[in-house]
């Protein structure tokens, strides 16, 4: 669900996959540039510096953005949920594969997802949700059928 908002366009989801350096997995990695969650380290001090999302881009809203990853974090910690093995550890392969879930295949397919999850509906409000998931299907609805050519070409003539 979380990525209806971090990656929130058709457009979006084209970068998505394996070998784009974006991830295609529910996922996490150290100095892993294929893992949506990559944790950085500073080769001099081997320490970790800084967390990157990759499933991010500059067409979300930063505000409902920050909003839901942190509050997801937060709740996963209030919660004391257990953070999945790394990926590519001997713990990771031997996961079940339910645990081991892909990420929605199309931007409508994480729509579907944002509107089943309580916990985000509850945190954003339902208001909102629902008003965000109405634009952006329409959203979907307008760019079905679009070449990505004709797709640059319209956003070029709006800019």
């Amino acid at each position: 669900a979380l990525v209806s908002l971090t990656i929130p366009s058709v457009n979006s989801f084209r970068r998505v996959g394996p070998g784009c350096w974006t991830g295609s997995d529910v996922s996490w990695g150290v100095e892993d540039k294929e893992a949506p969650l990559r944790v950085c380290i500073d080769p001099a001090t081997r320490c970790a510096t800084n967390v990157e999302l990759k499933l991010a881009d500059s067409t979300s809203n930063v505000y409902l953005k920050i909003a839901a990853v942190l509050s997801a974090g937060l709740d996963g910690i209030m919660r004391g949920l257990k953070l999945r093995p790394m990926a590519g550890s001997t713990e990771a392969e031997d996961l079940d594969s339910s645990l081991a879930s892909k990420l929605p295949a199309t931007f409508e397919e994480s729509l579907e997802y944002l509107q089943c999850d309580n916990f985000l509906c509850s945190i954003l409000g339902k208001e909102l949700v629902t008003c965000y998931i109405a634009l952006r299907k329409a959203e979907v609805e307008n760019s079905s059928g679009v070449s990505l050519e004709d797709e640059v070409i319209h956003a070029y003539r709006l800019a």
